[in-house]
């Protein structure tokens, strides 16, 4: 038999986009309950939460966000 493959692993595989959570910044991911602390390894969107204020990604690693720029297009 072979081996189970979690639900989310097979949505990935199925080509199914993967949603990440978007907040306006750390402060409201944190007033919403989603703290680094609650959730390390987790990766939400922050529609302005970069530096100078625009879009990024955040990574928790336990203790804080970690900010993720954002780069030139993909081609």
């Amino acid at each position: 038999m072979g081996k189970l493959i979690p639900w989310s692993f097979e949505k990935i595989r199925s080509g199914e986009a993967i949603r990440v959570p978007t907040f306006t910044n750390v402060a409201a991911a944190n007033a919403a309950g989603v703290t680094a602390a609650r959730f390390p390894r987790r990766i939400i969107h922050l529609s302005a939460g970069g530096t100078g204020a625009v879009a990024c990604l955040a990574i928790s690693d336990g203790t804080n966000w970690k900010q993720i720029a954002i780069g030139a297009n993909a081609i």
